[in-house]
């Protein structure tokens, strides 16, 4: 095989790419202060939310979320892989690829996609000879079409037909690492997924990672999925995403529904915007997921008390991530009822309508609160206030947060101010947040409006800063002691330091690029995305310093706790040592703080 594509090269080629050109061959950019701003190619829209930074090399759409850099446009827009997109750009510079002799190019999974797409063909293939099962998929409705655009199989009843089927192209090993076979008591191999309708998963190349099998007798479990794999991830797949992408090449809405047969059924209907979460409660992951392909989300949940609940938790993951543009709706299905019976019952145009009917976010929170908290009594409000308190504290979008402010503070006849005075106190039984960087705001704090409170807030103001401001010098001693002192957190920080003190002058791009392989790159492409605004150098340079600071009295606050809770063993000279040698250091600092500097 191929081997790697050297990474000077890729930071090579970065150099030589504009991000502002490359956009420019797909979508008209006008100029927008320092940036360039135009409608998303990725969702629908008609006022421009999609900006191109030529400083950072770096675009973000506040619209839908979509942010990344020029390697990443290609992926998204072209649908393309890494090297694929690499290869692109290095045609257009004229270049050609290299690669290092004597390594592994391709994914470590290719094999494991390769069995599962050799998998799906062969359940395909198996369809055609059930009757009972094309029989069933008639009974819901389901045709021919629709099958073939979801490639939905059939697993025979035998108990290895499958193993038998693909044995002789791949081992052992690949098929049950792609979850294909499991082991009997004796060693031996048996198929997975047996007597089953089967929906392939796929990711968003439309390459199969995994199945979800549904019986068409009774039996229990109805439903099953694919096990955990190293291509498949239960709470980071969304069902139905890749074939909604290709029916519409620019949404602007999903319908987020309970399971596979919904989605298939929306879309035999003619509803193509439909996606489902695999057998799991939506996750914060999903929602993040879904907001980089949409503006807007529909969730659908059941009329009856496991629906609300349902809906109650998908609320907590929710809130947080709503800002600018995005907007979530929640639907409430009829009791008895889910969309595939509502649909097939009502029609596509009724659907359309239970849909515009649809419920804001908003609306919910005090909906489902009410329902909690009863709101004709003072005991009641007080509870509700509380209650809503707690979770308006998580939402990170200032204005949004205000106006659920103005809400609780109208239901539940509690004056606006108290409940802004409410808004960042612990509760009783909660740890002390960490105060906000000294001269920080919600507009500076680069956590999406809300000033840092706790050390992943504090973290994300420092690495926000030293990824998007790569050209500042941030060798600063507050910083480097943060760094010495261990743990995950200060060695990412670390090896950013490094990467850009071996490349004086990087931009936001070629830094993150040079993590594109590591766990933390996601997270690393979200900090880059978050705004500053209008936030001076000098501005962002004292918050990280003092994040940096901060991050560092508290690890000393959590080793002196350590030392100080060895039970009755006494304390070695070393550790008395360092004991000492922590509290003299929060002393400095706590000086400095109380002297202003």
């Amino acid at each position: 095989m191929a081997g790697r594509i050297p990474q000077a090269f890729i930071d090579d080629l970065l150099e030589r790419t504009d991000l502002v050109e490359l956009v420019q061959r797909y979508l008209p950019l006008k100029k927008s202060g320092s940036e360039f701003a135009a409608c998303c190619p990725f969702h629908s829209e008609n006022t421009p939310s999609f900006y191109v930074s030529p400083q950072k090399q770096f675009y973000h759409c506040f619209g839908c979320g979509a942010h990344g850099t020029a390697v990443s446009f290609l992926m998204e827009h072209e649908n393309l892989s890494f090297p694929e997109a690499i290869g692109q750009l290095a045609e257009w510079a004229g270049l050609e690829v290299p690669r290092e002799p004597g390594s592994v190019e391709t994914e470590p999974t290719a094999h494991l996609i390769e069995a599962l797409e050799a998998a799906s063909r062969f359940y395909i293939d198996q369809l055609k000879h059930s009757p009972a099962a094309v029989e069933y998929l008639k009974g819901r409705g389901i045709g021919g079409n629709t099958a073939r655009d979801f490639a939905i199989g059939w697993a025979s009843a035998g108990a290895d037909t499958l193993v038998r089927a693909l044995g002789g192209h791949f081992d052992t090993e690949t098929l049950l690492a792609a979850g294909l076979a499991a082991r009997r008591d004796d060693g031996s191999l048996r198929d997975r997924f047996r007597a089953r309708i089967l929906f392939p998963i796929r990711d968003r190349r439309g390459r199969v990672t995994g199945f979800g099998g549904r019986l068409i007798e009774p039996g229990e479990p109805k439903y099953l999925n694919s096990p955990e794999s190293a291509v498949f991830h239960k709470s980071q797949t969304i069902y139905g995403l890749f074939e909604a992408r290709r029916a519409e090449t620019r949404l602007g809405e999903l319908v987020v529904t309970e399971g596979y047969m919904d989605v298939v059924g929306l879309a035999q209907a003619g509803f193509r915007r439909a996606v489902a979460c695999m057998g799991t409660a939506l996750t914060r992951s999903h929602l993040d997921l879904l907001f980089r392909q949409v503006p807007r989300l529909v969730l659908c949940f059941d009329g009856d008390e496991a629906g609300r609940r349902a809906a109650w938790r998908a609320m907590e993951q929710a809130l947080p991530l709503v800002q600018g543009m995005r907007e979530i709706r929640v639907l409430f299905l009829p009791e008895g009822d889910d969309p595939d019976s509502l649909v097939r019952r009502e029609g596509l145009e009724g659907w359309q309508r239970r849909l515009s009917a649809s419920a804001v976010l908003s609306e919910t929170f005090i909906r489902l609160l009410a329902e909690r908290y009863p709101l004709d009594t003072a005991e009641g409000r007080s509870q509700c206030a509380h209650a809503a308190v707690a979770l308006v504290n998580t939402v990170n979008d200032p204005l949004f947060r205000g106006q659920l402010c103005d809400l609780v503070a109208e239901r539940t006849h509690t004056p606006r101010p108290r409940i802004e005075a409410m808004l960042g106190q612990p509760e009783a039984d909660s740890q002390p947040a960490v105060a906000p960087p000294r001269g920080a705001d919600a507009s500076s704090g680069g956590t999406g409006g809300d000033t840092p409170r706790a050390p992943n807030q504090l973290w994300s103001a420092l690495l926000t800063r030293v990824l998007q401001l790569p050209q500042a010098n941030w060798r600063d001693p507050g910083i480097m002691r943060l760094v010495a002192a261990g743990g995950r957190a200060p060695e990412i920080l670390g090896s950013i330091l490094d990467r850009i003190e071996a490349s004086p002058g990087i931009s936001t791009a070629r830094l993150l690029e040079q993590f594109r392989d590591a766990s933390f790159f996601p997270r690393l492409m979200r900090l880059a995305s978050l705004p500053l605004g209008d936030e001076a150098p000098e501005l962002s340079r004292r918050i990280a310093l003092d994040s940096a600071d901060r991050l560092f009295r508290e690890h000393c606050r959590e080793r002196m706790r350590s030392l100080s809770s060895q039970g009755d063993r006494p304390l070695g000279p070393e550790e008395i040592e360092e004991l000492r040698r922590l509290q003299a250091l929060l002393a400095q600092g706590e000086g400095r703080e109380q002297h202003g500097e």
